[in-house]
């Protein structure tokens, strides 16, 4: 059964997921104006990329300079009742919302799912 909360509550814990990046690496995405963004659920331009229920989050932009043409802004979402549906507890929503925070951030540091995988960054 999916855990839910308020979408107020959940940006609390996506908020908290963020505080848990190290300081330069949250500069870094501050610097590059990096958006972390919450949507309910996949859109349809979303499922028309892929994004389908099993998508938890994704990152959208180009790991190149903040002048590159493509995908600027560059942005983080994370998929409130995609993620809520995996989760039976708060304590289980928590973790599983840090782990698809990291593991978006990650990708946005140029990290692939190789690389993901060899680190604890994966979900």
């Amino acid at each position: 059964m999916a855990y839910h909360v308020s979408a107020d509550e959940f940006e609390r814990i996506a908020a908290d997921a963020l505080e848990s990046i190290p300081p330069a690496l949250r500069s870094q995405m501050d610097a590059d104006n990096l958006l972390i963004t919450i949507q309910p659920g996949a859109t349809n331009d979303d499922r028309d990329e892929g994004i389908d229920e099993r998508v938890l989050g994704y990152f959208q932009g180009s790991t190149e300079s903040t002048f590159s043409p493509t995908g600027y802004p560059k942005r983080i979402v994370l998929l409130q009742h995609h993620i809520e549906r995996w989760c039976r507890t708060r304590a289980e929503l928590v973790d599983q919302v840090r782990d698809t925070l990291l593991h978006e951030v990650a990708h946005y540091f140029g990290m692939d799912h190789d690389d993901i995988e060899k680190t604890r960054l994966h979900h």
